[in-house]
């Protein structure tokens, strides 16, 4: 037996839904039609359908009613309604045929009658003389139910149950391996008659494998459900025949809309939309490979902001409370710190070191030009060599007084 595609009728509200869930079942899988020879037995099937209530408040039923077509055309299941045996598993419930309406009904023994989550049944026809053209039937299951007090409503599911030629077949769908690493390959093999047509149907795939029993698949990055269509019959009232097969693939690809992660998110590294790197975690940190835009601001906590290089734009300036990085570049305004500047060199825009930092003291690499004059207090000013701008050596041999302590001049 193999579960027959549902194709239920669009509601035009949800109110319309049905409020029981059915699936139908056929046996033999598929139904085959009977022989086109009057004088030969109709083919035999049945026709199972399981009904149960998914949500947790009970539905309050009135009848099921199981529309059966029945006559000599393509669009008919059965040759004679007469012939079926109906039956129902549920207790207090009973089935009978209304010939007028080529229905049968099912009823509780009362008016209606609660269906709740834990009351699963069965509806099965047996001994259904098949209809003698090759063909899709709708089998019509109709409720009349409610919820509460409302009143009660018809809803509708149609279910499309084939009846394939004699010697039609479709079986043995396979996909090996079923487990795989990611980028890893299948192959998928089939048995299948030779009077239909034959695609395989995959996320982004339809092909024609009409005149194939088996195709390898290269490159699989994510779980991947294959469906083999056959198709065959008159193409004004086609049977149809769908039959899949999975593969599992080990750390997929995945491609969702919204993502909602309520524990933990571990990645190596985010992309842009188009694949472009934005942020890598491979290294135990967050490394930002794009541009920050706070509009606004950026709020960091206990371990601050290491930055390596602040520029800015031709109209905004950098000011911050404290700063360490190693390099400050201001296209436009100045880069205005307002307490604490920590730096091993500073250089001029050409690159020349200008001042150095790292040995506890100001080691000036450059020279001194002091308009106003040059004014040191507390440990006074020790001056190498002292010349005057023309090149020429100043010598002081008196000594030299600043601020009433002795300059050593070597």
């Amino acid at each position: 037996m193999t579960v027959v595609i549902q194709t239920q009728v669009p509601a035009t509200t949800a109110a319309d839904e049905p409020l029981l869930s059915y699936a139908l079942i056929t046996t033999p899988s598929p139904l085959k039609a009977s022989p086109e020879n009057p004088q030969v037995p109709e083919e035999i099937g049945e026709v199972v359908i399981s009904v149960s209530r998914q949500d947790r408040v009970p539905a309050d039923v009135e009848w099921i009613r199981v529309e059966v077509p029945a006559g000599t055309m393509s669009p008919d299941l059965a040759t004679d309604l007469n012939k079926i045996s109906p039956r129902i598993s549920l207790p207090g419930w009973t089935v009978r045929l209304d010939s007028a309406a080529k229905e049968f009904v099912c009823a509780p023994t009362g008016s209606h009658a609660p269906i709740g989550p834990d009351t699963g049944f069965t509806i099965q026809l047996s001994d259904i003389p098949i209809n003698r053209k090759v063909g899709t039937a709708p089998v019509t299951v109709t409720e009349s139910s409610r919820t509460g007090n409302a009143a009660f409503k018809e809803r509708e599911t149609v279910f499309q149950v084939g009846k394939f030629p004699a010697d039609f077949y479709l079986r043995n769908f396979l996909c090996e391996p079923s487990i795989i690493d990611n980028g890893g390959d299948v192959k998928l093999t089939w048995e299948r008659s030779a009077n239909a047509t034959y695609e395989l149907l995959y996320p982004g795939c339809d092909r024609d494998v009409t005149n194939r029993t088996s195709l390898d698949i290269e490159g699989i990055k994510s779980d991947t459900t294959f469906y083999l269509r056959a198709t065959t019959g008159d193409p004004t009232n086609p049977v149809i025949r769908i039959l899949s097969a999975q593969v599992t693939v080990l750390k997929p690809d995945l491609v969702v809309g919204n993502l909602t992660v309520t524990g933990d998110l571990r990645a190596g590294q985010i992309l842009s939309p188009g694949g472009v790197p934005m942020l890598n975690l491979s290294l135990g940190l967050v490394q930002i490979q794009s541009i920050v835009k706070a509009d606004n601001g950026l709020i960091v906590g206990d371990y601050g902001l290491r930055v390596d290089k602040i520029w800015t734009n031709q109209a905004d300036a950098v000011t911050v409370e404290k700063l360490r990085t190693n390099e400050i570049q201001g296209t436009g305004e100045a880069v205005n710190i307002k307490t604490d500047l920590r730096v091993g060199q500073i250089s001029s825009p050409g690159g020349v070191p200008m001042l150095n930092l790292d040995a506890g003291f100001l080691q000036i690499q450059s020279h001194v030009v002091a308009g106003e004059g040059l004014v040191v207090n507390g440990y006074g000013l020790r001056v190498d060599n002292i010349k005057k701008s023309q090149g020429e050596q100043v010598n002081v041999s008196g000594g030299l007084t600043v601020d009433g302590r002795s300059v050593i001049v070597s």
